[in-house]
């Protein structure tokens, strides 16, 4: 892509260029912001010290410079971001639409490694304007980072200096190489960040492989901002450069100048990442990356206008379930995914909600050819920090555009504070960009809701080569990723229920392979909790992207801190099937409950024989059963029941379970669940035919 690169002068911004031409872009432009007068500015989103020589900086590229004064200030200082007439970001919104006019690119470079506000407003920005975000540093380990920079001929001269551990006289005009070592130090001792992110150092780069020409510092002046005893603050201004030719080869392009370099890139993330994978022989899937499951015909559904929407409020939780989106005559793909949508929103607003209360979308496409349809309506109701979501083809009646469901969490002055959305939106190497309008992870209250992952290449998006050993593989890792980024010390045993829908029977004992060895994993890293996860494998006709595999979580961070834990295994013998639950529940908080109850036939030739209202009513009295042995009353929980067309009709299935409802004991302290009933083609053995997930 034709990319406009933001550039403070610093090693980041610089080396982020590096990774963008490694990819393929094309860096056409520079960016600079900077201060009217001042040699140095206090914004919380750029770096200006060393302003004064970005001229030379460009003119070392041989790259058009496009520059503009910071005139804002730092006004709207929250997680998120919306546009303000005097904030500094809309200086940088406006410096790149001039440049978007006279360039025309579609991609921004920047140099973000750590900083979330920083991120968040580039994004923002780009967003606005269309523009892909790059920045391939995003998350890197920072002392792995830091020597790959050196390693890659990055040579900058330290020129600020703000950190305990740091001194004007010892520290500034060091190379990256001198002040390595010391970093590694403080990093030991002070936990301070070795590339700077919390603006310990800043630096200015006089010579990389993308200078023609090397800067030459004639003129330096040592500047003393404050001279605290503990961490005094001081920097350089750049007062006389000069440009000095070097010896540049033009039989060769720059990418592969750069490519020869120890560089992160794409095939090395890959290899880093299935290396484990390539020397197995894959049985189950092969190469192949485009698999699709049987498609069920199912019939259509008769549409009398009285379908149930579900909702159900308990204390802060909300869920709601039964919103479908129905094609008539006249009313396609988009204006029936746009009356559900809007039937959701009326929903919400009926019962005092907001969108952006909603915290998980579980999205059930008929048919995944609709989905760039639906997906654009979609993203027409959420903006800012949207839902984590789920997406997957399920055997809908042909009628029937879209399924969906979602929970969520009242979220009202502290409460709304304490909620944290990870939408990170950039091409990077840490995990994907989301492919939709959707959140990697939302953390409201005492749960932590992740997206469902499917295994894509962080920096291209593309599904990762190889067969369903490695699919599987990547999209945990991108799971395990994610949360680390929320939590540092959650992991996948924070993780109570884990739902893996796959495209093939087949793949299941791979699946539950990659499993077993994703856990231990992160079972090394991390002894709590004690409990071992659930997990229920299901098979559909399709997945995004092609994948075979997608992987579906939530986790529950704050079990590092609560002892009492609780785990149960039943299983109860009925005539023709048995039921076996698994349960994992916190009775110091009972909001935190989860059970995964599976109807196993005794004889897979005796489904013929099995009366549908008899086996959802023992279904139901199981739950309400196991409530009640564990004390857990108080919840009103979304429960996800998946069955096979081939056994239960869909058009009589929501009668068959209003009809098991009035058959079960259920206590009074009992509340009954919001139920979301989900098609598909088969679950974990042939023998189930039902699974409940909650």
């Amino acid at each position: 892509m034709k990319t406009a690169a933001l550039i403070s002068g610093g090693k980041d911004s610089c080396f982020n260029m590096m990774c963008c031409i490694a990819e393929g872009h094309d860096i056409v432009a520079l960016a600079n912001l900077h201060p009217l007068f001042k040699d140095e500015l206090d914004s919380f989103m750029y770096q200006t010290v060393g302003h004064t020589a970005i001229d030379y900086f460009a003119e070392a590229m041989g790259l058009p410079l496009f520059k503009r004064v910071i005139k804002g200030s730092s006004l709207s200082i929250g997680p998120s971001y919306e546009p303000l007439q005097d904030d500094e970001v809309e200086d940088m919104f406006q410096l790149l639409q001039q440049i978007k006019n006279d360039t025309e690119i579609e991609a921004v470079s920047v140099g973000a490694i750590l900083s979330d506000y920083q991120r968040v407003r580039v994004e923002n920005v780009c967003d606005r304007l269309g523009l892909r975000v790059l920045s391939y540093l995003w998350r890197r380990d920072q002392e792995e980072l830091l020597k790959e920079m050196i390693a890659c001929d990055i040579h900058a001269k330290i020129i600020k200096v703000a950190a305990m551990g740091l001194t004007p006289r010892k520290h500034l005009m060091l190379d990256l190489e001198e002040i390595l070592p010391h970093m590694l130090h403080m990093h030991a001792q002070y936990g301070l960040n070795i590339c700077g992110e919390g603006g310990e150092y800043e630096s200015f780069v006089y010579d990389c492989p993308l200078f023609k020409k090397r800067i030459i510092f004639k003129r330096t002046e040592t500047v003393i901002h404050s001279d605290d005893a503990f961490a005094p603050v001081g920097y350089i201004n750049l007062k006389d450069c000069d440009l000095e030719n070097k010896e540049w080869d033009d039989s060769i392009s720059l990418q592969e100048k750069i490519l020869r370099l120890p560089i992160m890139t794409s095939a090395k993330w890959i290899e880093k990442n299935t290396s484990l994978y390539h020397a197995e022989l894959e049985e189950l899937g092969g190469g192949d990356t485009e698999s699709m499951g049987l498609v069920m015909c199912v019939p259509d559904m008769k549409i009398t206008g009285e379908e149930e929407v579900r909702v159900r409020i308990v204390d802060d939780d909300f869920h709601v379930a039964g919103i479908i989106a129905p094609m008539s005559e006249g009313k396609g793909v988009k204006e029936a995914s746009h009356l559900a949508l809007s039937t959701l929103m009326d929903c919400l607003n009926d019962q005092g909600l907001k969108p952006s209360d909603i915290c998980s979308v579980s999205l059930y496409v008929g048919d995944m050819a609709n989905f760039a349809v639906i997906n654009q309506v979609y993203k027409t109701f959420f903006n800012t920090n949207p839902p984590v979501r789920l997406c997957i083809q399920a055997n809908l009646p042909r009628n029937i555009v879209m399924q969906l469901d979602c929970q969520g969490v009242i979220s009202e002055g502290e409460k709304e504070n304490n909620r944290r959305t990870m939408h990170v939106q950039a091409l990077s190497h840490w995990a994907p960009a989301n492919i939709g309008p959707y959140s990697q992870a939302v953390m409201a209250g005492d749960k932590l809701f992740l997206a469902g992952m499917v295994p894509l290449v962080p920096s291209t998006l593309n599904l990762v080569e190889g067969g369903i050993t490695t699919q599987c593989a990547v999209s945990l890792k991108h799971i395990q990723t994610v949360m680390t980024a929320i939590q540092k010390t959650c992991t996948l045993r924070f993780c109570p229920l884990v739902m893996c829908y796959l495209t093939s029977q087949d793949y299941i004992p791979t699946a539950m392979q990659e499993w077993n060895r994703a856990l231990q994993s992160s079972t090394q890293e991390s002894e709590k909790p004690s409990f071992s996860p659930l997990v229920q494998y299901c098979i559909v006709p399709a997945l995004p992207k092609g994948s075979q595999v997608e992987w579906h979580t939530c986790a529950w961070p704050c079990l590092e801190d609560i002892a009492n834990v609780e785990e149960l295994r039943l299983v109860r013998e009925h005539s023709n099937y048995n039921i076996k639950s698994g349960v994992i529940y916190c009775k110091a908080k009972p909001e935190l409950f989860s059970c995964n109850i599976v109807v196993d036939l005794i004889d897979a030739d005796i489904i013929r024989h099995i009366q549908p209202v008899a086996v959802f009513a023992d279904l139901l009295q199981e739950y309400c059963d196991i409530c009640e042995e564990c004390g857990v009353t108080e919840v009103a929980p979304l429960v996800k029941i998946l069955f096979s067309p081939v056994l239960f009709d869909y058009s009589q299935i929501h009668r068959v379970l209003s009809e098991a409802l009035l058959k079960v004991n259920k206590p009074q302290n009992v509340h009954a669940p919001v139920v979301s009933l989900v098609s598909v083609n088969g679950l974990q053995t042939r023998h189930q035919i039902l699974a409940w997930c909650q």
